[in-house]
């Protein structure tokens, strides 16, 4: 079987050794050829020669015209029968390409695995979200509700319980696109990525076209992945205006008339229910006995990371929420019904 790797840097060179080297390391234990494609779009001869040096078998140096398009020009340059189509801030973790490549033998069209945060595996990335438009009424009723995040509070944990325990692959609506793991035929049959999009929700549509046509996507809960989330975007002040540019893209490109109304009605945002203890800067939550730490930028928790079955979060994690007042809780299941237990943030120092 013939493996290649595809990945899309934008001055990546200090994060892409890292994806090169781990991804190595799978494939022969897995078994597998491979070849490892960079397209590389910082348009800086000295960061051209840093991703040369990183292990790579291919560089492609092209104008940056996004994430898209870049996706599209590797896809056509590799060779390989199992394309992975990926960001180079991820790590594979022991055993997670195997998994993947697994189950696009069970039949699947398109898997991804599941993202952590940290190198110990524990802290747990939320799956992707729903992008139809039902789905997103319901997200946009239950922030602007505390009776109804109440009400759907315990079907959205059972979901992420289900996945975040998976021990297999398990079917999904959407996936996040730091890895996607298609075979060439996928691709070819749903098509390129829009370069219409220049970052971001290029993957949400093209997942979406190809859900739509009857793509079956599945989350391998045994491939664990480490992304380090926006190490490129980051850099660019015009981050938060280039999502919103491209989700007003997809709504306007796949919402019909009366749901793009339906959705931009508007309507105050409320606060969740929670009232979370405020700590000082520098505490920590106690350790206390529960099945589900959350950990969330948003007050109603949507969406969440999570920890499984730990009386504390990683040390490293609560830096990290302490230095951006996330809020953070502990949840359980008294009689097989998800609850809150308690919530925290911290005070502006």
């Amino acid at each position: 079987m013939d493996v290649s790797l595809v990945i899309v840097c934008h001055r990546s060179s200090r994060v892409l050794p890292g994806c090169v080297g781990s991804f190595r390391r799978e494939a022969a234990t897995a078994g597998v050829e491979t070849e490892i494609i960079a397209v590389e779009h910082s348009e800086d001869p000295a960061e051209l020669d840093r991703v040369r040096a990183a292990g790579v078998d291919r560089v492609l140096e092209l104008p940056n015209r996004g994430y898209a398009a870049g996706l599209n020009a590797g896809a056509r340059a590799a060779t390989g029968e199992m394309l992975l189509l990926a960001n180079p801030d991820i790590s594979f973790f022991e055993g997670s390409l195997a998994a993947l490549l697994d189950a696009l033998g069970l039949g699947y069209d398109v898997v991804g695995p599941q993202f952590v945060w940290d190198e110990d595996g524990e802290v747990l990335l939320p799956a992707a979200e729903d992008p139809a438009p039902h789905a997103e009424l319901v997200r946009a009723v239950r922030r602007r509700s505390p009776r109804a995040w109440l009400a759907g509070l315990p079907l959205s944990l059972d979901r992420e319980w289900r996945l975040w325990t998976a021990d297999g692959a398990r079917d999904v609506a959407c996936l996040r696109g730091a890895l996607l793991a298609v075979t060439r035929e996928t691709l070819d049959r749903f098509g390129p990525f829009d370069e219409g999009y220049f970052l971001y929700y290029e993957e949400t549509e093209w997942l979406w076209r190809a859900r739509r046509r009857g793509a079956r996507l599945a989350l391998v809960g045994t491939s664990r992945v480490q992304h380090r989330w926006g190490h490129a975007t980051g850099q660019n002040n015009g981050e938060v205006g280039q999502e919103e540019r491209s989700r007003r893209r997809f709504v306007e490109r796949n919402y019909s008339p009366v749901w793009r109304r339906v959705l931009g009605s508007g309507g105050r945002h409320h606060r969740s229910p929670l009232k979370p203890i405020r700590l000082v800067q520098g505490g920590s939550p106690p350790e206390i006995e529960n099945d589900l730490w959350l950990a969330s930028p948003n007050p109603h928790l949507m969406p969440a990371l999570g920890v499984v079955r730990s009386p504390s979060l990683p040390p490293d994690f609560v830096d990290f929420c302490r230095a951006w007042r996330w809020v953070v809780a502990t949840a359980s299941r008294p009689g097989g019904r998800w609850k809150i237990d308690r919530a925290w943030t911290w005070k502006p120092s």
